[in-house]
């Protein structure tokens, strides 16, 4: 069970919803606030229109890491959005890249959204009401990317009441303080901060190296209702990470540093005939990483800046629901400038900025045509500057939807989409190290032509959902790089030289079973899935595995809830491993390390699997305050996952080193209050 205020818990999850907070009045007489509680049935809903919502309360259920619930690690417990290790960032939808897809809060886009190298999620859950995925099916509005949007939604309400929401626990303390302003304005204040290694210090292990970690999160949400037909929302967002590597009898310096800024300023109007959004958008990203490899110091800093505007309108003509809008953004790039510095290697790449400027409009239509058949047409035109050079793209994209009965849905979606900004994955480690670039010359525009057949079934009254999907899409202007970051010490380098370019294809099918009703809750999902690349410059017709390939891919959630107070939840993950360059030999030459590699991800990492569990006790609500406690493990039968292997030393012996999670078993108890 949980409380909703005034409203169903559907509409809280959608992001044109607005809740008014003005006291109602009858007969002249104002009525007090009014809490109503109910039983939700469905915290994780399929949307008609192709997108997941879910609630942000339900994670309570889902087994936690840091003692808190992450929205991020419980959306890769979907088909279609890779379980990945422990040391890998974003998310990964349908075989892209993680900077193919867009993570947004509130409309700004967060670089890199992950702590403790992806372990952890940015996005502290009890700021935000609810958060949507989109897979595929994207209408015209959809930024300029070539995979999935992820979108968070902060509570828009205006409060009445102070109200807390605080979460304790081992490693990590969590609180969203709701403060009214007045009768028609509230502050939403958040932070979270770590302490891992106060008690878990010494479990924490890389390579045989101790970790040493702490985070930091900020959320500021204001929300100013202006008028019965205005609306103005402002929400900040700061985080930071700090990583240290130690190692016993070694003075080396492996550090990484990494931070996210974003902002959003929005407007929303209700005119008699239409709805306007306005919006205004900042996000920075940097990171500093500082490393020993073969005694030589390794010094890696990069870095991105947007700012930006949007406008939309929506209103009906007739049979006719439509959507236009345009966009415009401003980029700023700083790409991984480099110093190295040993007693045979000395080499530095110069330190540049490189500017972008993005436009974009679109408008979308959608049409009843009958009593089952809807069209939804779009066309998005997008145009972008940099490095003296201009680049145009039209995007048209329709979906068709055949719903033969309220509890069925069948839909065909075809769309164009176009990426101009890049980000070149360096190493597979989980470093911060992988840098963004701008589309050039050589660098040229992704662009992907993407079709999907999904259908929606419900059983027995919506206790049972059954959904499927099989998906293509066609990827042109891919580009990865090629070696290792040990070729840095190879002496004069670029990383430019090192990337390659060709294309791509995504396939396969993802297929969900999901119960919403009844004591047992949860689902199945399991995706079949193939991310194939070709490059000219290692072997013109051949299809070799990307990076984010995952054969098979399975995943189980159960939540089971006794009575009022005790729930038990779980998830059990399978994922096929991962596809890496495996290397053939490492020899020097004239002073100089030269590494010589196989196949390009030829070579596949062990299956990676891991069961967590959570146990959940509700104290009794009294006079308006709620208590829990969760109990948590995480790697419930202590199992270690290889997450990269290299070539090194091993106990005086050269050879395939394996690195292996961070720990065996971690357990956590997070205990929350509400009131």
């Amino acid at each position: 069970m949980h409380t909703t205020t005034a409203i169903l818990s559907c509409l809280l999850l959608c992001p044109g919803t607005s809740r008014t907070s003005e006291a109602d009045s009858v007969r002249g007489r104002q009525m007090q606030e009014v809490e109503i509680r109910a039983y939700a049935t469905q915290a994780l809903k399929d949307g008609k229109d192709g997108r997941l919502y879910w609630q942000m309360e339900s994670l309570e259920s889902l087994p936690h890491v840091l003692g808190s619930s992450d929205p991020v690690r419980a959306l890769q417990l979907l088909p279609g959005v890779a379980t990945n290790n422990d040391y890998t960032s974003g998310i990964r939808i349908q075989g892209c890249e993680a900077s193919q897809s867009l993570l947004e809060m509130d409309g700004a886009p967060v670089f890199n959204a992950a702590h403790l190298l992806g372990l952890f999620s940015t996005f502290n859950a009890s700021h935000f009401r609810g958060m949507a995925l989109v897979k595929n099916r994207h209408d015209a509005g959809f930024p300029n990317r070539l995979g999935g949007r992820l979108s968070f939604y902060p509570v828009d309400s205006v409060a009445r009441q102070i109200h807390l929401d605080a979460t304790v626990s081992f490693m990590e303390s969590e609180g969203t303080l709701t403060l009214p302003a007045g009768r028609r304005s509230t502050l939403y204040l958040s932070g979270r901060g770590s302490y891992l290694n106060l008690l878990y210090g010494g479990l924490l292990e890389v390579d045989r190296m101790e970790l040493r970690y702490g985070l930091q999160d900020y959320n500021l949400t204001f929300v100013h209702q202006a008028g019965e037909r205005d609306k103005l929302r402002l929400s900040l967002y700061h985080g930071l990470d700090r990583t240290r590597l130690q190692q016993e009898d070694f003075d080396n310096r492996n550090r990484a540093d990494w931070q996210n800024t974003a902002a959003a300023l929005h407007w929303q109007h209700h005119a008699p005939r239409a709805i306007f959004n306005q919006s205004l958008t900042f996000s920075r990203y940097g990171s500093k990483v500082a490393m020993d490899l073969n005694a030589v110091g390794l010094d890696l800093e990069s870095g991105i800046l947007q700012a930006g505007y949007a406008g939309q309108a929506e209103w009906t003509t007739g049979p006719v629901t439509w959507k236009g809008g345009a966009e415009c953004h401003y980029y700023r790039i700083r790409p991984m400038a480099l110093q190295a510095d040993g007693t045979f290697v000395r080499n530095s790449s110069p330190s540049r900025n490189e500017a972008g400027h993005e436009a974009s409009a679109y408008l979308q239509g959608r049409l009843l045509l009958g009593r089952r058949w809807t069209a939804d047409a779009g066309l998005r035109l997008s145009y972008f500057h940099s490095h003296d050079r201009n680049f145009f793209l039209p995007a048209p994209r329709l979906t068709l939807t055949y719903a033969p009965s309220s509890r069925q849905q069948f839909a065909l979606h075809y769309g164009l989409y176009g990426q101009y900004l890049h980000q070149i994955p360096v190493s597979n480690g989980g470093l911060p190290v992988d840098y963004w670039t701008a589309s050039s010359a050589t660098m040229r525009p992704g662009r992907a032509h993407s079709l999907a057949l999904s259908h929606h079934l419900g059983l027995f009254q919506g206790r049972w959902e059954v959904s499927t999907e099989i998906y293509y899409k066609h990827l042109d202007h891919q580009h990865e790089h090629y070696g290792s970051i040990l070729d840095i010490l190879n002496g004069p380098y670029a990383l430019e030289n090192a990337v390659i370019h060709g294309k791509g294809r995504n396939y396969g099918l993802n297929a969900m079973l999901k119960k919403n009703q009844g004591r047992l809750t949860g689902w199945i999902g399991y995706a079949l899935a193939w991310s194939e690349r070709r490059f000219p410059e290692l072997n013109r017709d051949e299809w070799l595995s990307s990076s984010y390939d995952r054969r098979h891919d399975l995943t189980v959630v159960a939540h089971y809830r006794f009575n009022r107070h005790w729930s038990l939840g779980g998830d059990f993950v399978y994922a096929s491993g991962t596809p890496y360059t495996r290397t053939s030999a490492i020899y020097v030459i004239n002073n100089n390390l030269v590494s010589q590699y196989g196949k390009h991800n030829g070579a596949h990492l062990p299956a990676t699997h891991r069961m967590d569990l959570a146990l959940t006790y509700r104290f009794t609500p009294r006079r308006g305050t709620a208590h829990s406690l969760n109990l948590s493990v995480y790697n419930l039968y202590a199992h270690r996952n290889v997450l990269f292997r290299y070539m090194g030393f091993e106990e005086e012996h050269f050879g395939f080193k394996s690195v292996y999670s961070l720990c065996r078993m971690l357990p956590s108890i997070g205990y929350n209050i509400k009131f």
